[in-house]
């Protein structure tokens, strides 16, 4: 597939990939065609040196926001995301993509500052495979981050894949969902 502009579930963001080397939005449909019970990251974006595994959630959009109470901190939250970057991992690799990985969670929600998003990151950190991986010849994970939409279009590495609203369309056409 073609490196291209995704956008995401809730149809108000884009993130543009057409930069990449490879990418794509389809794990989720690739997984759940397949009938797996794996989950997914959102996108995967390669460049000539890193594969990106980017989970994006925002709890600022109205169908997102439904509960005000959003705390990405809660231990099922944690641990899905964590375990989306394991089971991202398949998708990577039946793709035959070697280059080291590198996960980030965009998240967005009320109570979000720099301080709750590195409290955040701590704790996902842990659940993650750094501490197996010490010592060992391979790493499975290179980097993890939390960043907002704002750090992630400032941030050197990432802003190559700019994420930004979705431009409004006429009347009569819809924004792309994913299926």
């Amino acid at each position: 597939m073609p490196a291209g502009i995704y956008i995401e579930e809730q149809g108000v963001y884009q993130i543009d990939c057409s930069r990449a080397v490879w990418s794509t939005d389809q794990v989720h449909s690739d997984y759940r065609n397949a009938g797996t019970f794996l989950s997914d990251a959102d996108f995967i974006a390669e460049t000539d040196d890193y594969i990106y595994i980017v989970e994006y959630k925002n709890a600022t959009i109205s169908s997102q926001a439904e509960s005000s109470g959003f705390d990405p901190t809660e231990q099922r939250i944690v641990d899905k995301i964590a375990k989306k970057f394991y089971d991202s991992l398949h998708y990577i690799r039946i793709h035959n993509k070697n280059k080291p990985v590198k996960y980030v969670f965009i998240v967005e929600y009320p109570a979000a500052g720099v301080l709750e998003r590195e409290e955040l990151c701590d704790i996902i950190w842990d659940r993650l495979p750094f501490a197996l991986q010490t010592g060992k010849p391979a790493k499975i994970i290179e980097d993890f981050e939390v960043v907002s939409i704002a750090e992630w279009n400032e941030h050197p590495e990432y802003s190559q894949f700019p994420f930004s609203p979705v431009p409004t369309r006429s009347v009569g056409n819809q924004r792309k969902k994913k299926p």
